[in-house]
């Protein structure tokens, strides 16, 4: 399976299953950049679901710019940012949870944790990152968890994440 699309049991919209594929048949990333900035001034249902969607582009400008979309949009659905992270690829994960983070989103709280999981470091870094942002015991318990990690990159940003929670320093 190609990791940049998604499963063919995934539930999208009509409108932005044609975007997507659109986008998919785009090479050239500013212009696939133009198309999903057109999208984002328009306020309906189907372009948020489109930007998570979206966060497959290979493209790091595109995910930038969508990380700062998703990151101001009113109002945010959560259900929307729990199937990203279960979706590859792990840089979308990654982008996904950058968001989560930011926007401290407590009830993805679950998806987290099979992410704070993931085989790949960027996206237990990443995971380390948004807890520390979230906050809270059940964040701190997984940062605890996630303080153990092998990578000493996840290890530092839990560290990070835990000083941030709970005012605790590691010399």
């Amino acid at each position: 399976m190609d990791e940049r699309r998604a499963p063919d049991d995934l539930v999208l919209s009509p409108v932005c299953r044609a975007f997507l594929m659109k986008l998919g048949c785009t090479p050239d990333k500013k212009k696939r950049q133009r198309i999903l900035a057109a999208c984002v001034k328009l306020r309906q249902p189907w372009v948020e679901e489109l930007l998570w969607e979206a966060l497959a582009d290979p493209n790091e400008g595109v995910r930038d710019m969508i990380v700062k979309d998703l990151c101001l949009r009113e109002p945010l659905h959560a259900e929307l940012a729990a199937r990203r992270l279960r979706l590859p690829p792990w840089y979308a994960r990654s982008s996904a949870l950058v968001i989560i983070g930011r926007r401290r989103i407590r009830n993805v709280l679950p998806g987290i944790e099979s992410a704070a999981a993931d085989a790949n470091v960027e996206v237990r870094r990443a995971a380390a990152e948004a807890l520390g942002e979230i906050g809270g015991e059940g964040a701190v318990r997984l940062l605890v968890r996630l303080k153990k990690d092998a990578s000493p990159y996840v290890r530092a940003a839990a560290e990070e994440g835990i000083a941030k929670t709970s005012g605790l320093r590691f010399t």
